[in-house]
């Protein structure tokens, strides 16, 4: 079956895959609606994503792939929990409409058909750079603000060095839109709780990440344990170290450790080998 293209669009008026670097199908400036306004809904915002994860995998893809080999990768690229084989007919339909030469063609076992996007079919256009999105930066401020108890620690730097870079490259309008969203989504609840200790998330993380033994002195215990970090558990609002007894022994059971109970964490040079256990079955 072939998908027959009944009407062909220049590449600029599909807004959504205008080129913004060559210039292709948009202005110098992108022009924003004068009057700011939260859509009703994000699933327009999703459905965008998905027909471009879509794009750029047929572009990439040298063979005609299923319908299950496009659902598992799209699912697993967005983290969609579903997507049905009508639901990308679809989406193919409508990058077919927007003048891309899509394919629905027989695969070598000739049993199955396969989408194929050919590659003369954009006439030597280069499919642009996918923007962001209002969802994915709503997506990405509600999650700066469920790090707050993370505030002062290597976390909170990471978040807003990223929040300063997307910041960057919005738009103005994208922006205002942004702000606007801040009135629909608000999370309370999680305050900075790390602050005074910033180098304690950094020291667990560095001795996780390079096997070292290191010593933990809690209050309430006269006495420091020599432990092999193995994760740092969040369950918000709680934070815990997930570590085993440096004991040698196989048999060991972890032990958990809420880091504010934490007085001080010391790196030793010994290392060890990580023990090869699945995080679910280690925390029941």
């Amino acid at each position: 079956m072939k998908l027959r293209l009944v009407q062909t669009f220049r590449f600029g008026n599909c807004p959504e895959f205008a080129d913004t670097e060559t210039g292709l199908g948009t202005s110098a400036e992108p022009e924003w609606p004068k009057a700011v306004s939260m859509p009703r809904n994000f699933a327009r915002h999703e459905q965008f994503l998905r027909i471009f994860a879509l794009l750029e995998l047929l572009s990439a893809a040298r063979q005609p792939l299923d319908d299950q080999a496009v659902i598992s990768a799209i699912r697993e690229r967005l983290g969609l929990t579903r997507l049905s084989p009508r639901t990308l007919r679809r989406d193919c339909e409508f990058l077919t409409s927007c003048g891309y030469a899509i394919d629905h063609v027989p695969l070598p076992d000739g049993r199955k058909y396969g989408w194929l996007l050919a590659k003369d079919g954009a006439q030597g256009r280069r499919i642009p750079a996918e923007p962001l999105t209002l969802l994915e930066l709503v997506a990405f401020t509600v999650g700066r603000d469920l790090l707050k108890p993370f505030e002062g620690t290597i976390l909170w730097t990471g978040i807003e060095s990223l929040r300063h870079k997307l910041e960057r490259d919005v738009p103005a309008g994208m922006r205002e839109r942004l702000d606007a969203a801040k009135s629909v989504f608000h999370v309370r609840g999680f305050d900075p709780r790390y602050a005074a200790r910033p180098r304690l998330i950094s020291t667990l993380s560095g001795a996780i990440t390079d096997c070292h033994e290191i010593d933990v002195e809690e209050d309430g215990e006269a006495v420091p344990r020599r432990l092999h970090p193995h994760r740092i558990v969040i369950e918000p609002p709680v934070v815990r170290l997930l570590a085993f007894a440096a004991d040698g022994q196989p048999a060991t059971q972890p032990v958990l450790i809420d880091i504010e109970r934490i007085r001080k964490v010391t790196p030793l040079d010994t290392t060890f080998t990580p023990r090869d256990v699945r995080f679910e079955d280690v925390m029941g």
